[in-house]
């Protein structure tokens, strides 16, 4: 176990430092950003009525924005897993990867971590400065918040990596994941709360919203952040994280046995 652990901290930081060769890109996606969150402000500060609605004052709206555009970048945004996994079916390299005395599902999935964490540290928190610098942030005072806040993101980013994962082992059947990558993105962006509250969506939509993975991208780790939700939201990401575990992992089964019938 312990050596286990040993790998899969060597991949988290090969995952984190590989990104800084990309620095001049990731300034520009920063500004890119900024700029994307101060339209989304704008746009949500003209239509939330002065007394708000189902507790999203005007200043929570934009409160909750510049959170979501910072988080987005551990959640959502940047996740190379999916094609990172289809490239490697692509090419071939799929066939010593998986020899590798290491699980490849959590191979992926820690090498990835490391890579999110970069983009959070060095592109979400970045935006997050520069939305302060036009608009303000509020920061919790609570240190209990900022625990249950960190404990959401940490299980949101991974329902995430997992959800971009099994996009990228459908290669494995498919000779193009760009239909499942949009398919998934548009339920990201539509489900996930992350350029607007799910009590907006008709009531159907926002309960299926709120019960899927999607929501704790963003909305729940947000909620929680804003001090509108409690802990409960990280029970059932637990239970995601742990359901969509065991699907990629007999997926992952299904596409070896696929690989060595095949004679890959």
């Amino acid at each position: 176990m312990r050596l286990m652990a040993r790998r899969w901290g060597v991949l988290f930081r090969k995952g984190f430092v590989q990104n800084f060769q990309y620095s001049a890109a990731h300034l520009v996606q920063t500004a890119a950003s900024v700029v994307f969150g101060l339209i989304y402000i704008s746009l949500w500060l003209a239509v939330t009525p002065a007394d708000g609605f189902d507790g999203y004052t005007p200043s929570v709206m934009v409160q909750y924005i510049c959170f979501n555009q910072v988080i987005a970048w551990f959640t959502q945004f940047g996740m190379g897993i999916r094609h990172r996994v289809a490239e490697s079916v692509r090419s071939g390299k799929i066939a010593v990867e998986l020899t590798r005395p290491m699980d490849f599902f959590f191979y992926k999935i820690a090498f990835e971590l490391g890579s999110q964490l970069y983009g959070l540290l060095f592109r979400g928190v970045p935006v997050g400065l520069g939305l302060a610098l036009f608009v303000g942030m509020c920061l919790p005072a609570s240190p209990v918040v900022w625990f249950f806040t960190l404990t959401e993101l940490a299980v949101g980013g991974y329902v995430g990596l997992t959800l971009g994962y099994l996009v990228g082992v459908s290669s494995f059947w498919t000779t193009e994941i760009r239909t499942a990558s949009w398919a998934v993105y548009s339920a990201q962006t539509l489900l996930g709360g992350i350029s607007m509250p799910l009590e907006v969506l008709p009531r159907g939509l926002e309960l299926l919203a709120k019960a899927s993975p999607f929501a704790h991208l963003a909305y729940f780790p947000t909620r929680i952040y804003l001090g509108l939700s409690g802990p409960m939201p990280i029970i059932a990401g637990l239970g995601w994280a742990v359901a969509l575990t065991i699907i990629a992992r007999a997926i992952t089964g299904r596409a070896r046995r696929r690989l060595e019938v095949q004679g890959g």
